[in-house]
């Protein structure tokens, strides 16, 4: 399994180099691409400034490579190789050692492809490199862990049981050649993963480890502030002992569905209410074509939801209420284009008109839509997305770039998901003639629809049926629809450029100036992040919001109306890379706009504009009521971890309403109530504004004129008071129902404290325990396959939160374990050395005073600071100084007096409807 690393090895070679990658001219990043002796390929990712360091390894090993007769073993796999290798042999080591210093770490498993990686502060780099590589060639896989890890995976499946997605993935999987490894079940569980007579568990996994995973089908990339020199031999001392070579590729020729599994139409059963129609057309791969996007750009063209559009054609006739186009599954050798739609209730008794318009449209794209300066519009946008891009982090680069080595050229590993060379017509043609009737798959996804089969793993109600030879003539000779297709973008027209700033505007911090009574309006000119962006955020402060559940409910839907409407109007905007969204919140309303820096405050007063005197369809409103209203009586059906945060989150935060109560307000108005409550809305307001990126204070000036001449300003309103209940004001225990098969609790411990040392204690005391409690309930007692825990700061009031959901146990004894773990919590104490308290002190002070990475972390901040009335833009900065300044026998002290008290402390816990809860 491991190489013999005194072996003597020819001189690693360098691939590319920093000036041979295509970057974008943001990035100040430095890379080198080299190979190891063992044809390891590697990505070293130089960042001087960078204060963590990540790792990723992916490999060319996915579900598509399981044996037939133990489905799900490479996501199994994935499990295990975390338990421990020989220098390590610790099921913990790996995590706590993460955990301790500042970082995260994940994988997962995909069809031809599984992505590992972590991301530690950067002086612990290489001793968490030590530990990840050795997965690669030493894992214990040690049989005694294959049981409990085993009901892991039980848990995984049991969890997504109730899934949407995963039932229609797993229908799509049974629908499709039996003969192509997409139709093999990838998750496993108890059924599929077992002993074999002549090859117990442990040996088939050690088995398909030797077989698909060596040197020459991985990609490896390291992120670090070290210099390329140091990555270089981090790289070859970690890389080198992977084995070289093992099984060659696989090759799938076999096509993804039979001639009799095309030209059909499926129903599927949900759980939920749903009304969605899908439209997939079969396509051949298309990993050759990434350096033209061809499928990109049809997708564009298709899904383009601006004026005399598809779209347009479609939602005009309230039969849709959105619309997604060239999303679907793809792999070496397939790839499925989908047009997938939301049906209003009207939309669903038009399906066969729907598809026809869609067919309609296609021939359309087929006869004007292959031009080079649609395709070049297309272009210049996704330019402007990579030369402007924001860097990401490098928990976020190593993984990607590690799956990019394994699909672009050297060269392009970064521009490889942007690259567009040129219109291709010939493949544009080849694509567009597959769009035909003979070729496509319609699904319709309805509780009411006619169904005969029982798919067996998730128990999913299905029909597959071919479409008849009437419907078909319709399809192929579609009725031409009044729809057109995208005029020239005319945010597209001006290059994006920054703007000189002048000696005024050279500030540290966000400025304010009080433009009226009730108007704050805070200008920050960034001079570090400079690029021709920006970001806008307008807080309104509505009394008439958050009166009562009738008015927030009605709030929500005139928001969905809004933006249902702006779409149309701002499509165009979108396309360029503007981007907006209007929601509710505790003290109002929301409106944030970001993109080019030139139009972002241009964009805002427009859509003001709009805001100020709607006017809305009364059959829009009533789709979009029921949607929303669909949306909210849901809510039993979802996770019951996912029910638990949202019942917390309503019992603790004033202005905060359950969905069902929502709903039930929602249900009683009529399109006039409505109309009536919602031009109240604004008649008492004041305004936080703030503008921060490559923006002049002058360019806000419209804005400024246009929130005078709509809102009722009000100097004198004072901000809601959301500080959060305690927990003594609430009832106890809190137990739930719910319609998923799952059991979970939630523990809750609440300090009554709000000072920055107490909110530095809970911080230190989520990172400590956090990884001892996933230890204990998740890896030892296998409880569940979600277990955590998470801080959660309510207005400066710290909170702690300990979950758990599970499959295999009811909520008692959930309760019960958590219960024990808060009673070890002396012990665990006990065995924290001032060594591991200062480590984790000190990363977590790194992380609060380390600078923002991007002009989109900045905006949050600083606007999350406004919000909170911290106007000295200090607190991160105080909570730090105050955490530093903590002893660990202070900290131990405060602890004690935590979990000794009850009054600090809440469960919440939910229980399947057929289940008795009670404790």
């Amino acid at each position: 399994m491991a190489t013999d690393a005194s072996k003597v090895f020819s001189a690693t070679r360098v691939i590319l180099d920093n000036d041979a990658i295509t970057r974008s001219p943001t990035d100040k990043r430095s890379y080198r691409i080299i190979q190891l002796d063992n044809a390891l390929r590697c990505v070293l990712v130089h960042d001087p400034e960078a204060r963590q360091a990540s790792a990723a390894l992916a490999v060319g090993a996915g579900h598509f490579h399981d044996p037939s007769h133990a489905q799900g073993l490479a996501h199994f796999l994935e499990h295990m190789l975390f338990l421990g290798t020989e220098k390590y042999p610790d099921a913990n080591n790996y995590q706590n050692f993460i955990s301790a210093h500042g970082g995260n770490h994940n994988a997962w498993t995909g069809t031809e492809f599984s992505n590992y990686y972590f991301t530690i502060d950067a002086p612990y780099f290489a001793q968490a490199l030590d530990r990840f590589m050795r997965f690669f060639y030493q894992p214990k896989l040690d049989s005694q862990w294959v049981e409990k890890e085993l009901q892991s995976i039980e848990s995984e499946f049991q969890l997504k049981r109730q899934d949407e997605l995963r039932r229609l993935y797993q229908v799509h999987k049974a629908t499709s050649n039996p003969r192509h490894p997409f139709s093999k079940f990838s998750v496993g569980n108890l059924t599929t993963l077992r002993d074999q007579p002549d090859a117990p568990l442990a040996q088939q996994l050690r088995q398909f480890f030797q077989r698909w995973y060596c040197a020459r089908r991985m990609t490896l990339v390291l992120v670090g502030p070290q210099s390329f020199e140091q990555l270089q031999e981090l790289a070859e001392q970690h890389g080198r002992p992977i084995q070289s070579g093992c099984a060659d590729m696989l090759y799938v020729d076999e096509p993804l569905y039979l001639t009799a599994q095309l030209g059909v139409e499926l129903h599927v059963k949900p759980l939920k209410d749903a009304r969605r129609l899908i439209i997939t057309f079969a396509l051949p791969g298309i990993d050759d074509d990434y350096a033209n996007k061809t499928t990109s750009y049809i997708a564009h063209i298709l899904g383009y939801e601006g004026p005399n559009s598809l779209y347009g054609y479609l939602r005009n006739r309230h039969w849709i209420n959105s619309l997604a186009a060239g999303g679907g599954i793809s792999g070496s050798n397939f790839k499925d284009f989908n047009i997938n739609m939301q049906l209003t209730a009207e939309g669903m008794k038009h399906r066969d008109d729907i598809i026809e318009a869609i067919f309609s449209y296609i021939q359309l794209v087929r006869d004007q839509g292959l031009q080079a300066w649609r395709y070049n519009e297309r272009r210049v946008s996704v330019m402007n997305a990579f030369n402007f891009q924001e860097q990401p982090r490098a928990s976020d680069l190593a993984p990607q770039l590690a799956i990019n080595l394994q699909h672009y050229l050297a060269e392009d590993i970064i521009f490889g998901d942007y690259r567009m060379d040129g219109l291709f017509e010939p493949k544009a043609r080849q694509f567009l003639d597959c769009m035909h009737p003979d070729n496509m798959r319609i699904t319709v996804i309805h509780k009411e629809l006619e169904t005969d089969t029982i798919e067996p793993i998730y128990g999913t109600h299905y029909q597959i049926r071919p479409i008849h030879f009437e419907r078909r003539r319709q399809f192929i000779q579609p009725t031409t629809i009044d729809a057109q297709l995208p005029e020239p973008n005319p945010y597209l027209e001006t290059p994006w450029q920054l703007q000189t700033v002048s000696v005024k505007e050279q500030h540290e911090l966000p400025t304010r100036d009080i433009i009226a009574p009730g108007l704050h309006s805070w200008h920050f000119h960034d001079l570090y992040f400079r690029q021709p962006k920006a970001h806008l955020y307008l807080g309104l402060q509505l009394p008439n919001v958050i009166a009562s559940p009738d008015s927030f409910a009605l709030a929500r839907l005139w928001c969905e109306l809004m933006l249902d409407k702006l779409n149309e109007q701002c499509y165009d905007a979108e396309v360029a890379g503007l981007h907006f969204n209007l929601y509710p919140q505790q003290q109002g309303m929301t409106l944030h706009v970001s993109g080019p820096a030139l139009y972002v405050p241009k964009l805002a007063t427009t859509l003001v504009q709009t805001m100020k005197n709607p006017k809305f369809v009364q059959q829009r409103w009533y789709d979009l009521r029921q949607r929303l209203l669909l949306n909210w009586r849901q809510a039993l059906l979802h996770k019951p971890l996912n029910l638990l945060f949202s019942h917390l989150n309503v019992q603790l935060q004033p202005h905060t309403y359950s969905v069902l109560k929502l709903a039930d307000n929602l249900e009683q108005s009529t399109f006039a109530s409505f109309n009536e409550i919602t031009e109240q809305l604004f008649s008492q307001a004041s305004v936080q504004l703030f503008a921060h990126g490559d923006l002049h204070q002058e360019q806000l000036q419209p804005l400024h004129e246009e929130l005078r001449a709509w809102l009722g300003l009000d100097s004198d309103l004072q901000f809601a008071d959301l500080t959060p209940r305690t927990l003594t004001q609430l009832s106890q225990p809190q137990q739930l129902t719910t319609q998923h098969t799952d059991s979970a609790v939630i523990a809750v411990l609440q300090s009554d404290q709000t000072d920055v040392s107490e909110q530095g204690i809970f911080m230190l005391l989520n990172n400590l325990l956090q990884p001892r409690f996933f230890s204990s309930l998740r890896t030892e007692q296998q409880l569940g396959y979600l277990v955590g825990t998470s801080y959660l700061p309510m207005q400066e009031h710290p909170h702690l939160m300990f979950y758990v959901q599970s499959s295999r146990v009811d909520a008692k004894t959930i309760k019960l374990a958590i219960s024990d773990f808060f009673a070890s919590v002396p012990k665990i104490l006990a065995s924290i050395n001032t060594e591991e308290f200062r480590k984790v002190q000190q990363s977590l002070t790194q992380q609060l005073t380390e600078p923002d990475s991007t002009l989109r972390a900045r905006s949050q901040r600083l606007w999350s600071a406004i919000t909170q009335q911290d106007h000295d833009f200090s607190r991160l900065n105080r909570i730090a100084e105050a955490m530093q300044q903590l002893t660990y026998d202070s900290f131990a002290h405060r602890t004690q007096q935590l979990f000794n008290n009850s009054a600090h402390q809440m469960f919440l816990s939910a229980s399947p409807l057929s289940f008795d809860s009670s404790e």
